[in-house]
């Protein structure tokens, strides 16, 4: 019978990471995404092919996501904005983390939920001045409920802060190439 925490198969985490200290090109990730514009400031995304370790795969439904700008920036508001995406993608990346890692650490979580707040202006986007188009900052308010002693709690939230995958795109340069086929 498997432990199970939170949710979360932990002999299966603990067999990963094995596998992934045994080879590193066992934790190799390559994710696609195929957009298509929709009309205005719409578009429709949808999941393409993955790649774990060394592991083509493709997801087991055809998930999609609808994406707009509100109607003050000039949408319909018929989908999350890109910059809500963007931070919804740091929330859900958030919620693996700590559902994870507090499994393994041997912590219950009763109840977890994230209010996360990104701040930034149209001037860049809209080439007035010399401000940047993206968002200036992000901040993050961890909620979790636990019998786990707060020390405890402090441990896993420093731990997954510094680990989450998406923090540390957003947090750190990386490479972005973009090509234009016509």
């Amino acid at each position: 019978m498997p432990t199970i925490k939170n949710g979360v198969n932990v002999d299966n985490l603990m067999t990963a990471i094995e596998a992934v200290k045994d080879d590193p090109a066992n934790g190799k990730l390559t994710f696609t995404v195929r957009s298509s514009w929709k009309d205005g400031l719409k578009a429709e995304h949808q999941l393409g092919d993955y790649v774990v370790g060394k592991e083509s795969s493709t997801h087991v439904k055809n998930h999609t996501m609808q994406t707009d700008e509100p109607r003050e920036i000039l949408g319909e508001d018929t989908g999350i904005s890109p910059a809500e995406t963007l931070i919804s993608s740091l929330a859900a990346c958030l919620t693996v983390g700590y559902a994870a890692n507090a499994a393994a650490m041997g912590i219950d979580i009763d109840d977890m939920s994230f209010e996360i707040t990104g701040n930034g202006s149209l001037e860049g986007f809209m080439n007035i001045g010399d401000a940047r188009p993206g968002l200036k900052d992000i901040s993050v308010k961890t909620h979790i409920k636990s019998s786990a002693p707060n020390e405890k709690l402090q441990e896993l939230h420093d731990y997954v802060n510094t680990h989450s995958p998406i923090w540390d795109t957003l947090s750190s340069p990386i490479s972005v190439k973009s090509e234009l086929v016509s």
